[in-house]
């Protein structure tokens, strides 16, 4: 079954189970609810939840959470309920599940790279609602239109900071990885994509971010003055080129920028130039781009530039994860968050967005 809709993690699910009969069918209840229990893994246990909510008749979404590491949650990008049949998966870090529901129990196998444990996870009563509301928000331009993925935070604050996340297909799971964990923390995201470059020419990327950036600015619940954006691997040198216009952005980060040679990096003298704060990133393993040498000319490029940092993550994969791994003394080690990456990543947008 195949999502119906651009909203990630939100899909129309079948749950029918035919009668004696065989050709008329009955409905079977979505197995909604807050469910909790452990993997289990070479004798290393680790909490999950999962919430599984009805938000329309027959379209559940679902998000799971590891409480006792810090910054490992996610939507479910793909999902699907076949009575008492549950699977879902998330785009990044390999996570994936199956169960079968067994009244108030969820019961199958939970996959995570080259693991597979087996679980059993029990119901603790209804899901919470995200904390956030999404909306989809077109953005128009002369070119035509397109839609974005935005969430807005439900908290008492009438405007927010907000960040436009600017997504190529290979990159979108983690832009809605990034854009949900920022909403949960109070900032308006806005999750739009544009196609791979294929030529230096390329400027779809370029639109994009301009609509975006305007789109947020022009939004009654954000601070048009605290307005920045988010862009991870080659699309980064066109982010760069918008944000940097006459009415740049407020911050820009930046995910795996290719600048080894002079001329990528020159790609982000504007953002210099304009005094954008800039947070670069890179994973120590990401084999897309030479982190030593693009983190090196990027510095150079940024100099001493207010809040600008340059950050490289050593032993994290592409996705800014350690990898699961037996320790020395023989205890399994699940995967985790690169250390520091979100507390990094909220502070510096906290300050940066003042």
């Amino acid at each position: 079954m195949r999502p119906q809709g651009w909203v990630a993690g939100v899909l129309l699910l079948a749950a029918c189970s035919p009668d004696s009969g065989g050709n008329a069918q009955t409905t079977a209840p979505l197995p909604t609810g807050h469910y909790e229990g452990p993997i289990s893994y070479q004798g290393t246990e680790l909490r999950v939840t999962l919430d599984l909510r009805e938000v329309a008749p027959g379209k559940l979404q679902a998000d799971v959470r590891f409480p006792q590491v810090p910054g490992l949650e996610f939507e479910a990008t793909r999902l699907n309920y076949q009575e008492p049949q549950l699977q879902l998966a998330q785009g990044v870090g390999g996570i994936s599940l199956q169960a079968v529901r067994e009244g108030d129990f969820l019961r199958g196998v939970f996959s995570w790279d080259s693991v597979r444990t087996d679980f059993v996870w029990a119901r603790r009563g209804e899901a919470a609602a995200r904390p956030f509301r999404e909306q989809i928000l077109a953005l128009r331009s002369a070119g035509g239109a397109q839609a974005g993925q935005l969430r807005i935070p439900d908290d008492t604050l009438t405007r927010h900071p907000a960040v436009a996340l600017v997504a190529q297909p290979q990159t979108l799971a983690a832009a809605q990885t990034r854009a949900a964990y920022l909403a949960r923390r109070g900032f308006v995201t806005l999750v739009v994509t544009a196609a791979t470059p294929s030529a230096p020419s390329d400027s779809g990327g370029y639109r994009t971010t301009g609509l975006a950036l305007a789109a947020l600015r022009q939004h009654s619940a954000v601070d048009s003055g605290r307005v920045g954006c988010w862009v991870r691997g080659s699309l980064a040198p066109q982010v760069a080129a918008a944000a940097s216009q006459t009415s740049p952005a407020h911050f820009v980060v930046l995910e795996a920028a290719p600048a080894a040679t002079r001329e990528q990096a020159a790609a982000y003298l504007p953002l210099s130039r304009q005094r954008v704060p800039v947070l670069a990133l890179y994973a120590g393993l990401d084999t897309t781009t030479d982190v030593r040498e693009s983190a090196r000319r990027i510095r150079l490029v940024l100099g001493y530039l207010g809040n600008s940092q340059v950050r490289v993550y050593p032993q994290t994969n592409a996705e800014f994860l350690q990898r699961g791994r037996t320790s020395p003394d023989g205890q399994w080690q699940w995967p985790k968050p690169a250390a520091g990456y979100w507390e990094d990543l909220v502070d510096w947008l906290r300050r940066s967005g003042r």
